[in-house]
């Protein structure tokens, strides 16, 4: 399955730092699953610095020696190429965490320029060919104007819509893209339940299904993980927290937010449409 992760208001919706947390939940939750993550643009904070500490010592991670082109840039010009590569070859490509879980695609260091060029001729065969190898294909996609991201976005499967508690951003996106609505799963990210606009608010407002709508909470423990690189064990270790515990109340709504995207995922796999 494909999908995007996505926001219209850039740098507020905390896209990169929900897709994330959303990823390595799923592979806790769903241990028999393979998950891949890549983005289609480059930025200061991105999947690789927000969830792997090159100089962490945990035990989830293993690294690889790679070719002069790899991960993502190798990837792209195989299918580019049209080549046949096995399974194992691939994910060669990539690094992985969480027990074979959970595999990121690290773009290399070609210029963000050169790596649109790419993305926007093989984006969409990319996704498809990452889809015959592993069970979900999550993308960190750009609200910056890009023809990937368009691309992507017209094809994945599922588009979450990573909103922020903000009026303005929120009537721009339900005025103008209808079509992502129709595909969409809703996430809010560094939520505050101090806001008037509550969950239970944007669902009134906007007309939308309780099952169709997460959170991840504002926490302070969560942004220092971001930062540090350190979500995975941060993650781990609050996994199945205590109700006195300080990040209990964060890891209920994760952990809920989860379980909603994997109802929706279910969804779509039997056909069905949300009312």
């Amino acid at each position: 399955m494909k999908i995007a992760f996505w926001s219209n208001g850039r740098g507020r919706a905390c896209v990169t730092s929900n897709l994330a947390c959303i990823s390595v939940l799923s592979a806790l939750d769903c241990p028999h699953d393979r998950t891949i993550i890549f983005e289609n643009h480059r930025n200061i904070i991105n999947l690789e610095s927000t969830l792997f500490n090159h100089n962490s010592n945990c035990e989830v991670k293993e690294n690889y020696q790679y070719e002069v082109e790899s991960g993502l840039g190798k990837v792209l010009r195989i299918v580019e190429q049209g080549e046949e590569i096995t399974k194992e070859r691939l994910y060669c490509q990539t690094r992985d965490y969480l027990g074979k879980r959970l595999f990121y695609l690290p773009s290399d260091d070609r210029s963000a320029q050169n790596l649109e060029y790419y993305m926007e001729r093989e984006a969409v065969r990319t996704m498809r060919f990452l889809e015959q190898h592993s069970d979900r294909v999550l993308v960190d996609t750009t609200s910056a104007p890009l023809v990937s991201s368009r691309k992507i976005l017209q094809k994945a499967d599922m588009v979450v819509v990573n909103l922020s508690q903000n009026l303005q951003f929120l009537e721009h996106f339900f005025r103008n893209y209808s079509s992502i609505q129709k595909r969409a799963f809703y996430l809010v990210g560094n939520y505050d339940a101090n806001s008037q606009l509550t969950r239970g608010e944007i669902m009134k407002r906007y007309n939308i299904c309780g099952s169709r709508i997460g959170v991840i909470p504002h926490n302070v423990h969560f942004s220092d993980a971001i930062s540090n690189g350190q979500i995975i064990p941060f993650l781990l270790k609050n996994y199945s927290s205590p109700v006195q515990a300080a990040n209990h109340d964060f890891m209920v709504a994760a952990r809920e937010a989860v379980g909603l995207f994997h109802y929706q995922i279910r969804k779509y796999e039997r056909g069905g449409e949300e009312g």
